[in-house]
């Protein structure tokens, strides 16, 4: 009996390693599957109107940061892979999508009275900057610059 107990250990270690080896697998698959689609690597930074808006709207150095006490009104995005953050609303991506020369965002947004969905549409102007309009209407959209901080 004791001898049959002796083998019954590694075989559990060896199951349970191998029940956890395929529990990591999935939770890799299901992780990647999740994971929203990625901005434009171009897009990355901190954009405002002009270079002088840049100064007086983002901290001087480090990653990219509105200053204190934020413009509720300017017209400013800070832009990462995953999310984007205005002075009023932050986005976080969930599709990205190439439509008719510009990128088209959908993301789930949250601004001071709720939640919502959202789809921003952003095209690239003239000399680096873009053309940035948060409800996907080009009539409304924003020409910003990228800032350098």
């Amino acid at each position: 009996m004791e001898d049959s107990k002796s083998h019954e250990g590694p075989k559990r270690k060896r199951a349970q390693m191998a029940l956890a080896g395929s529990a990591g697998l999935i939770a890799l698959i299901a992780g990647g599957a999740c994971r929203a689609d990625a901005l434009d690597s171009r897009l990355i930074g901190a954009w405002a109107a002009s270079a002088a808006d840049c100064a007086r709207l983002f901290e001087p150095r480090g990653a990219p940061a509105f200053r204190q006490p934020v413009d509720k009104f300017a017209q400013a995005a800070i832009i990462t892979p995953q999310q984007i953050v205005a002075p009023s609303i932050t986005c976080r991506v969930r599709k990205v999508s190439h439509q008719n020369g510009a990128i088209k965002v959908t993301a789930n947004c949250n601004d001071s009275i709720g939640y919502s969905t959202e789809t921003a549409e952003i095209r690239f102007g003239s000399e680096g900057g873009i053309i940035y309009s948060l409800t996907g209407d080009p009539a409304l959209g924003v020409t910003l610059i990228k800032c350098r901080l």
